[in-house]
């Protein structure tokens, strides 16, 4: 099997439009991880730095906390990517041979499933539902890929990227784009004098460097989607800005509370 995997059916649509699907179908895997990892490497590592700032922790042990942060999760993003899309590939394979295997030993019990379909789901006539059963069934693998989507809601679709492929793929852009809030703060720490204004620099522009770059993929993101690209780039930007919020309050709420506990 070659990337067979799941797809919703409201997508088999655009499958009818040859040029937009040989132009989406070969990295359109690629980007939703990279998206997906991207931003979360963006959000988490900000979310730290935030907390670390509203809690009044040292610039020095904010990297510490931050640079372990990025590669322990970094990790488990693409540990995760690589088990849930062996899963869904084990799982599509195991449905494509039950199905090859009942269309060979079984073609009168399939025959009428798809019959059944085609009558009570598409409300064809029984004849012409018959006609398309029988002028379908011509052609097994067309036969049993539309039977598939059909019964099962799964479309089998070529998808050159491998289950180690997409961990790898998961692990740098979290890595890479997760830095983005690193940056700012690493850079202002270099040069600080350890003061209250210094710190505040430190993570205005950790805030900055972050809507940067989420800013930045949702952009990417919306050329890529064919959508409006500053709307996407927004979105991004306003969940970045909330979750640092609510981090940093947290911590300076907490900080509050508990002051003897100030590190």
């Amino acid at each position: 099997m070659k990337g067979e995997h799941i797809l919703p059916l409201s997508q088999s649509g655009s499958a009818r439009n040859t040029h937009i699907e040989d132009h989406l179908d070969g990295s359109s895997a690629a980007i939703k991880v990279i998206v997906f990892g991207g931003l979360d490497g963006i959000l988490t590592m900000f979310a730290v730095v935030s907390g670390c700032a509203g809690a009044a922790i040292s610039p020095l042990q904010t990297i510490c906390v931050t640079l372990g942060t990025l590669l322990a999760s970094a990790f488990s993003m693409a540990y995760g990517e690589f088990i849930s899309c062996k899963a869904e590939r084990d799982y599509v394979e195991s449905e494509r041979l039950r199905e090859e295997r009942e269309v060979e030993e079984k073609p009168e019990m399939e025959k009428k499933e798809m019959l059944d379909i085609y009558t009570n789901r598409y409300k064809f006539s029984s004849a012409d539902a018959h006609d398309l059963v029988e002028l379908t069934f011509r052609n097994k693998d067309f036969f049993l890929r539309h039977m598939m989507a059909e019964e099962l809601g799964i479309l089998l679709t070529e998808d050159d990227m491998t289950p180690v492929k997409k961990g790898l793929v998961m692990f740098g852009s979290f890595c890479i784009l997760g830095s983005f809030p690193l940056i700012g703060f690493i850079g202002n720490f270099l040069g600080e004098s350890g003061s209250d204004t210094s710190r505040i620099i430190g993570f205005t522009t950790t805030a900055l460097f972050s809507v940067i770059g989420a800013m930045s993929l949702g952009y990417f993101k919306g050329s890529y989607m064919r959508q409006r690209r500053m709307i996407s780039a927004l979105m991004m930007a306003l969940n970045g800005v909330v979750v640092g919020f609510i981090s940093y309050l947290s911590g300076l709420v907490l900080m509050t509370l508990f002051p003897e506990a100030s590190i």
